[in-house]
């Protein structure tokens, strides 16, 4: 037990799929109840096979592309940044243009599998693969069953409040953006002094 929970937490706090469903909820503003439940259903399916997948040949794709954990934050981190920018100053426009694909970007990557959650599975599944996969099953089994939610909490709180809450959610988005590139590069320079 105490192993599964060495893996789990972490990787909780990564996907974080309680800070993620805001999120959500402005990404798919707009869709129908049906059309938001398949594209849950999708980014939770892309999601599990990225992160397996990442978790099985991350390190040696970064070390055949002969880039480091902290180039790839980098990267997730301006992803982010000018996906909640488009958001913010293009008015009528959501961040995502194609509605076909928001399941796979930016909701499977980088939203549910992104920087953070990459670099956690480089680190507990060197501990062990089992137990990573079975931590990260439960972890996205828990995602799905709140971004699910997500048309009951529209609906409690409002529509009015949830376009004036998902303008504020990009900004966040755009500061864990930010975020991203500042951590990528300190390491980067730390590195290489």
């Amino acid at each position: 037990m105490q192993g599964f929970l060495e893996t789990f937490i972490p990787l909780f706090v990564a996907i974080d799929p309680f800070g993620l469903l805001p999120v959500f909820m402005s990404v798919t503003a707009g869709m129908s109840a049906s059309r938001r439940r398949r594209v849950t259903f999708e980014a939770v399916v892309a999601a599990t096979l990225i992160a397996l997948g990442f978790m099985f040949l991350g390190r040696a794709t970064f070390n055949f592309l002969g880039i480091s954990e902290h180039d790839f934050k980098i990267a997730g981190g301006l992803i982010l940044l000018v996906l909640a920018i488009l958001d913010l100053l293009l008015p009528g426009k959501a961040a995502v243009i194609e509605d076909q694909t928001v399941g796979l970007v930016p909701l499977a990557t980088p939203l549910i599998v992104g920087p953070a959650t990459m670099t956690t599975i480089l680190v507990v599944s060197q501990r062990s693969y089992p137990l990573t996969a079975v931590s990260l099953g439960a972890n996205l089994l828990l995602l799905l069953a709140v971004l699910l939610s997500a048309g009951m909490v529209a609906r409690v709180v409002g529509l009015n409040t949830l376009r004036a809450f998902s303008k504020l959610v990009m900004v966040l988005l755009a500061a864990i953006g930010v975020n991203y590139i500042r951590v990528g590069v300190t390491a980067l320079l730390a590195a290489h002094p």
